[in-house]
């Protein structure tokens, strides 16, 4: 049995909580429903969408086929593997067709069950035909070769930080602004309560006018900018070189991660504002950012894996502690909602939320490889 943690795992439980999410979005208006409105039986609508019934199967595909090469990798045969999966995702979609009785806005239906079932045994399908080829064990090898035997979690990060930037940030690559969000939720769940004047100032005006947005606003912003973009495309740099081997693989992940950072920024940027603004995030500290992001990447390849981790540490903090900084603009996050519920309605907010923790969840994963033995033990250049 190898000793390498597979990353499908990490990556099941993220698909897992993003289809919860999108199914009881707005997560608002929650209500007992009638026992006349209530049945174990779930309805038939009489009238289906053609654009959410492609979205019920390709929804639940991915899922269904991440999940089966979990089980694979955990050992288990293709038709156990194949049958637990079905049954997991079909039972997970019933238990969220019931609880949508619950949110006004949504209405759970019998069809959208069959769906995603149908979607999650497509991905089990497709997961077998991959392990049949053999293609599984060609990347268990490759993987063994390139990473660390601890590299999953960290593998899913990766793969998780481009989602991030899809919700354009404040600054270029500047994911992690979370305490303002928060106290914006705080201010929702106080609301009309005692604790309200804690929380909410005398004039709500000055919740975008704090020392931050002032100094960002001074001489300092263009040196804000361009550090939060190096930051920012150095974190994910970081913890591609905590997790590789070889220096060529280490080359080739730095380089896409790169060329990822500025295409899905650009792609962003375009949805968002419209294609002939795709490139108008590409100021001078923003490619002054990337440049120093890159150079930063250099310096990293000849590095140890530990030497590494700690400096995705710093790195990180660094980025949190910067993309705070940036102003907060109500008209521009009012553009961005607009955004949200056109085009991309059915992220429902959810890149931006991965946005927003994506550094928190790496800091932790980083401090974890520090305190691990294998990390701890290891000070050759990768």
């Amino acid at each position: 049995m190898s000793l390498h943690r597979s990353s499908a795992w990490p990556l099941t439980w993220v698909a897992a909580a993003l289809i919860v999410y999108a199914s009881l979005h707005p997560w608002s208006g929650w209500h007992w429903p009638e026992g006349q409105v209530f049945r174990w039986v779930l309805p038939k609508l009489g009238f289906e969408v053609a654009n959410d019934l492609v979205a019920n199967i390709l929804g639940y595909l991915p899922f269904g086929l991440i999940m089966c090469v979990a089980h694979l990798r955990s050992g288990r045969g293709p038709v156990v593997s194949a049958l637990m999966t079905v049954m997991a995702g079909s039972a997970m979609s019933y238990g969220l067709e019931l609880i949508q009785y619950t949110i006004p806005t949504r209405v759970p239906s019998i069809t959208d069950w069959i769906l995603n079932t149908l979607g999650m045994a497509w991905g089990a399908l497709a997961a077998l035909t991959i392990h049949a080829l053999g293609l599984v064990d060609v990347w268990h090898r490759l993987r063994e070769r390139w990473f660390i035997a601890q590299a999953g979690h960290g593998l899913a990060l990766l793969w998780m930080w481009p989602l991030g930037l899809l919700f354009p940030p404040p600054l270029p690559l500047g994911e992690g602004q979370l305490l303002p969000r928060m106290r914006v939720l705080l201010m929702e769940a106080t609301r009309d309560t005692p604790l309200q004047p804690w929380i909410l100032p005398a004039d709500p005006l000055t919740l975008w006018s704090s020392f931050h947005s002032a100094v960002a606003s001074s001489s300092w912003a263009p040196l804000i900018e361009s550090l939060t973009t190096t930051a920012g495309l150095l974190a994910p740099m970081c913890v591609a070189c905590a997790v590789a081997r070889p220096r060529s693989l280490r080359v080739t992940l730095l380089s896409g991660l790169a060329l990822l950072g500025i295409g899905v920024t650009t792609l962003s940027t375009a949805l968002n504002f419209g294609p002939e603004h795709a490139f108008t995030w590409v100021t001078m500290p923003a490619a002054l950012g990337m440049s120093l992001g890159a150079f930063g990447g250099i310096a990293l390849v000849n590095r140890s894996r530990t030497t590494c981790a700690v400096l995705g540490v710093l790195v990180v903090l660094f980025l949190i502690g910067l993309i705070h900084l940036a102003p907060l603009d109500p008209y521009y996050a009012q553009t961005l909602q607009a955004w949200e519920n056109g085009r991309f309605i059915r992220f429902h907010g959810l890149s931006r939320w991965l946005g927003i923790l994506w550094p928190y969840v790496a800091l932790f994963w980083l401090l974890g490889r520090l305190w691990s033995r294998e990390t701890l033990g290891s000070t050759e250049p990768a």
